[in-house]
């Protein structure tokens, strides 16, 4: 590299020469007990040597509810966070036991119960008597008995102080206005009330034709989750959840302990026997909020409920947005309002992430596809996102979705830019999810983070380390450690190689940041539409439609508020929103919308050669503010949902802008592309591919290429060409800076990092027989190479096995090793000396030159510890997975 280098290029130089903490893996710690101050300095150094430089600590359900908080517990809570000062690593706070921020392991509402929380429910029927009955919590009790034990006390919901609402009489059909329902809140009353169950009944017949609606709330007797709607509980879960721990952890804050981090606050999603309507769960209540809605709606409270149930007419969608905007800021002023006031006082910053039912999929419902997210955080996106220092999203397993291009949009809706991603891992070989995944991979892991970065994210947070294995023969979910949401990843036998996957991702991470990413497509987020229509509409599927069309036809986008999109400016060769300029703006099934200037705007747009796109069959949009519709915005209809071959289309018509990657029947490989304050370019390419893969790369004018490689933080200046064609190999990731210059030559090619051989030609096999012993014994077998140690009598074993051979040279020459099939991560020595680790393919190590005859070879690897830990248990499925070798290692001659 040149020494001439600017200030600019010298930072962002050595930031991914030895990227910060900030784009170091994180992870949380789980405590299934308290530890002593040995297994602390143990586990964090372990942690820190495998590169993880930020941790949370995070109680688990193993962990007995008396000691969280308990003073042991904060002690040890010090101690730890000392001894990551010592490190040099950094921490967050997570704010709760197990996980749902805002109940403390039930110490927030303890000898408070008018903070537990409130729901409203509703019956309908032609009789004068009807009731609430059945009232269950499917979200909670699908998981399992123990987590019921955890959020409610005696393990189940109870109900008391039932107070009558609303009562409506009302057509039971062609309820076309609000004029035809009728109050008779005054004749209905409550017969009997009970903790599973309320009946009431109406003073009067209900007349032939007529339907009698009441809605109830209760506030529940056991639930150790809070009212959300109410300043005073998230006071009490600060007095009783988080001041006890920030307190204890005084001079140690903002260094090492710099912010807090909550965890998906939410009511109880309930249902019960006579739930009908639009609301697919209880809707949490309060005085308050019923004011809200009145004031919101400019309805009486049983009239704007009702909407909720049925069609009350041609303003109902209106009611609904208004109603929930109203539930939405409430809730979002009371709980994260009061979070966020607290933790600035407190000198920590705040991030943390909501439910998002979309986590693991690319539709806004295909995540939690059981839930209503309207009655929690889980719709106003950038609403909540307005109360954080740092976005954070969560991801669920380990394909590319929603999430972190969401999170990363809202973040620069608010100033910011990309996110703070958690990765959990939920079981795919058994309907028990907390099984989750001990047969995970570094290699899915890497891939998975790799996608992650291009979609918006800066920093992973892992789910999580153990701080211990759990039990044999007890195959219970959550008490049992072993099962609660696995793999821990300092317990899977490859953990020893973390750390390459850790620095590499680190740099990855670090080499994005300077880089404006080149998104030419903005998707308004459709949140009036979603709170209006609710989950089943198709706006929520369309959005993963066109997000999931877009990246196949390597075209990035950016999610965007209607808020912004009102104040959009016009350029001649954009449309400026949030600060990003958009050559295309997609109304994913947008039937709902706040106002008219988002509409002027996009009008505007389509007026001066602006894209307009949307999808569904959408003639006229519903204006919830001005309580009226507007025509559609003029645009591109395709008046169904978005498939790839339509998006193709559409996204021909854009013009040229920066670097020409591919052509449309390139193979399948990830893009992110970055525009540096110079003007020139940042490249990432993954070829997450099972086979070789190439790119090629122009830019008008021609530009010089500097190839930074994020194993090892070296940078190489190529010549200057006007076409580049870059060569993958499977599972290869590949940093291009492209900076304008005048063409040295017209092609160049950048072969793979590591040399595959595609022949036999002068390769030596090593098939047959090796020796082989595991490494926590001296015990020797000999086995096969064709086959994983899996097939050779060894089901059940996990661990690292050492594969032993002697080899022989009658002459001296360089050599390198191939390992064709491996599982899941190896470390080469010859002779005695380590020449390389890896645990992703291409398993390729240089021998470097040795002597002629006899050397020592010998290859450890590392499986993953599903057949150690599921053996025995309901969770196994109905495979084994593969172990060790599988494929003879093939010795290549480099020089003579």
């Amino acid at each position: 590299m040149s020494q001439h280098l600017s200030a600019g290029d010298r930072a962002t130089q050595a930031l991914f020469e030895a990227p910060s903490i900030a784009f170091q893996p994180a992870a949380y710690w789980f405590w299934h007990s308290i530890p002593d101050t040995r297994t602390s300095s143990r586990q964090l150094t372990d942690f820190k040597a495998r590169g993880i430089s930020t941790i949370y600590v995070q109680a688990r359900l193993s962990m007995p509810r008396q000691d969280y908080l308990s003073d042991a517990f904060i002690a040890a809570y010090r101690d730890a966070m000392e001894i990551a000062a010592e490190l040099g690593m950094s921490a967050g706070i997570y704010d709760d036991y197990n996980w749902i921020s805002g109940q403390a392991a039930g110490r927030t509402v303890k000898g408070r119960d008018g903070l537990r929380e409130r729901h409203l429910f509703w019956s309908q029927g032609s009789q004068r008597g009807g009731a609430i009955t059945g009232i269950r919590v499917p979200w909670a009790a699908g998981m399992s008995a123990h987590i019921l034990e955890w959020q409610y006390e005696g393990g189940e919901p109870a109900w008391c102080d039932w107070t009558l609402e609303a009562a409506l009489l009302h057509p039971a059909v062609n309820l076309a206005r609000p004029e035809q329902i009728t109050d008779v809140t005054h004749l209905t009353k409550i017969v009997e009330a009970g903790e599973q169950s309320c009946r009431f009944e109406f003073a009067r017949d209900v007349p032939d034709g007529f339907i009698l609606t009441v809605f109830l709330s209760a506030r529940s007797l056991t639930s150790h989750l809070i009212n959300y709607l109410l300043p005073e509980a998230a006071e009490s879960f600060i007095e009783r959840g988080l001041e006890p721990l920030v307190t204890a952890l005084d001079g140690l804050i903002p260094d090492p302990v710099s912010h807090i981090f909550y965890d998906q606050p939410a009511p109880g999603f309930y249902r019960w026997d006579q739930l009908t309507g639009n609301l697919e769960n209880s809707l949490p209540f309060s005085s308050s909020l019923a004011a809200a809605i009145e004031s919101r709606t400019g309805l009486p409270l049983g009239t704007a409920l009702l909407a909720l149930v049925i069609d009350i007419g041609p303003r109902t969608p209106i009611v609904r947005a208004r109603l929930y905007a109203a539930v939405s800021e409430l809730t979002n002023s009371a709980f994260f309002g009061t979070l966020r006031q607290w933790a600035q006082q407190r000198g920590l910053a705040m991030t943390g992430h909501e439910i998002l039912p979309h986590v693991g999929s690319w539709s806004l419902n295909g995540g939690f596809s059981g839930i209503d997210p309207r009655i929690a955080p889980a719709v106003d996106f950038f609403g909540i996102d307005s109360f954080r220092d740092m976005t954070a999203a969560d991801a669920n397993n380990f394909s590319a979705q929603l999430a972190p291009k969401l999170a990363d949009s809202v973040a620069r809706a608010n100033g910011r830019s990309r996110c703070i991603v958690e990765t959990y891992a939920t079981a795919l070989r058994s309907p028990v999810r907390a099984a989750g995944q001990w047969e995970l991979t570094l290699e899915t892991m890497r891939a998975h983070a790799i996608r992650l970065h291009c979609l918006g994210m800066r920093q992973s947070i892992w789910h999580g380390l153990y701080q211990t294995d759990g039990r044999d023969d007890d195959p219970t979910p959550f008490v049992n450690p072993r099962f609660d949401f696995p793999p821990g990843l300092n317990f899977e036998p490859w953990w020893f190689v973390h750390d390459l996957f850790a620095s590499e991702t680190a740099r990855l991470s670090a080499f994005m940041e300077p880089g404006r990413p080149l998104m030419r497509v903005a998707i308004l987020y459709p949140l009036h539409t979603a709170w209006s229509e609710g989950p089943r509409h198709l706006h929520a599927s369309h959005v993963g439609l066109w997000s999931e069309a877009l990246l196949k036809n390597r075209t990035d986008f950016l999610f965007v508020s209607e808020e912004a999109l009102s104040t959009a400016q016009l350029h001649p060769d954009g449309i400026e929103i949030s600060g990003q300029v958009f050559e295309a703006v997609v109304l994913p099934a947008v039937s709902v919308m706040e106002s008219r200037p988002a509409i002027d705007v996009l009008n505007r747009f389509a007026s001066i050669g602006g894209h307009v796109w949307s999808s569904g069959e959408i003639e006229r949009i519903l204006l919830v503010e001005e309580d009226g519709c507007a025509p559609s915005p003029a645009a591109t209809q395709l008046g169904k949902a978005p498939m790839h071959a339509d998006v193709l289309e559409l996204v021909r018509t854009l013009g040229d802008k920066g670097p020409r990657i591919g052509a449309e029947n390139a193979q399948p490989m990830w893009r992110w592309i970055g525009e540096d304050e110079d003007g020139g370019w940042r490249i990432v390419l993954f070829n997450d591919g099972n086979a070789v893969a190439c790119e090629h790369i122009a830019l008008a004018g021609g530009f010089r290429v500097e190839v930074w490689s994020c194993d090892t933080g070296e940078i190489a200046a190529q010549p200057a060409c006007a076409e580049l064609i870059v060569v993958l190999n499977p599972q290869e990731l590949r940093c291009l800076r492209l900076r304008p210059a005048i063409p040295e030559q017209q092609s160049l090619t950048l072969p793979p990092q590591l040399t595959v051989s595609t022949n036999d030609d002068g390769v030596i096999i090593l098939d047959g027989n090796w020796e082989m012993r595991f490494s926590d014994t001296e015990d020797t077998y000999m086995i096969t190479v064709d086959r994983g140690w899996h097939e050779q009598g060894f089901a059940t074993r996990s661990g690292t096995g050492i594969y032993r051979r002697i080899i022989e040279f009658t002459e001296p020459g360089a050599w390198s090793l191939e390992l064709p099939s491996v599982h899941t991560a190896a470390t080469v020595s010859i002779d005695g000396r380590v020449v390389g680790r890896r645990a992703w393919s291409p398993y390729c190590f240089s021998l470097g030159k040795l002597k002629a005859g006899t050397h020592l070879l010998e290859i450890s690897v590392s499986s993953t510890a599903a057949n150690r830990y599921y053996a025995g248990t309901p969770y196994q499925g109905d495979q084994i997975d593969p172990c060790g070798l599988s494929s003879a290692p093939r010795l290549i001659r480099l020089e003579r």
